[in-house]
């Protein structure tokens, strides 16, 4: 395929997906050419739809703002791509998100999905592809989290069912805890 090809492929693309592959447009484009980085992705390619998966299936792309927005485009769990430090799946929720407890509070963790069932990534800093998930608030101090205690300073992100808490200043490992000692 051709950058004109490209161009006019995204010009007529249905408008509910339109104003995504503008911005994806932009990223891959300078002038009236595909940046030279893409180019072999485009020459490849039949339709634009096989140019954005061929940088999706790039994981050396895989923290930069334009391989989340290919993750985006068609709703693919990006996460498998990342290797988490701790990972619990299926947590069954019996409120709003995954709760977070500090001492007397609590706090409920937004999964981003309507689902009862979540799971919890809890990623090094710079682990996994921030553009990806959106970022919820950041979190400090000694809490607990699923029978976890944590110390230290944490991004905490959601997406798509699943609560993702990004280390930023570490004290200590989380240490289990006995749920029943609170």
């Amino acid at each position: 395929m051709e950058y004109v090809e490209l161009k006019e492929q995204i010009a007529n693309a249905p408008v509910s997906s339109r104003a995504a592959l503008e911005k994806l447009y932009m990223l891959v484009t300078i002038g009236d050419a595909v940046q030279a980085e893409f180019a072999e992705y485009l020459a490849a390619a039949d339709n634009y739809q096989e140019f954005f998966d061929a940088i999706y299936r790039d994981e050396n792309r895989k923290f930069s703002l334009l391989w989340a927005q290919c993750a985006s485009l068609k709703r693919r769990n990006w996460l498998r791509f990342f290797e988490p430090k701790m990972l619990v799946e299926n947590i069954r929720l019996k409120g709003e998100g995954i709760p977070i407890q500090f001492g007397t509070g609590m706090m409920f963790a937004p999964t981003g999905s309507r689902d009862n069932i979540a799971n919890l990534y809890v990623f090094p800093s710079g682990g996994f592809n921030t553009h990806a998930a959106e970022f919820v608030t950041s979190i400090g101090g000694t809490f607990t989290v699923l029978d976890n205690e944590f110390c230290g300073i944490y991004g905490l992100y959601k997406y798509r069912g699943s609560v993702i808490m990004e280390e930023w200043q570490v004290e200590r490992e989380p240490v289990k805890v006995d749920p029943d000692a609170f």
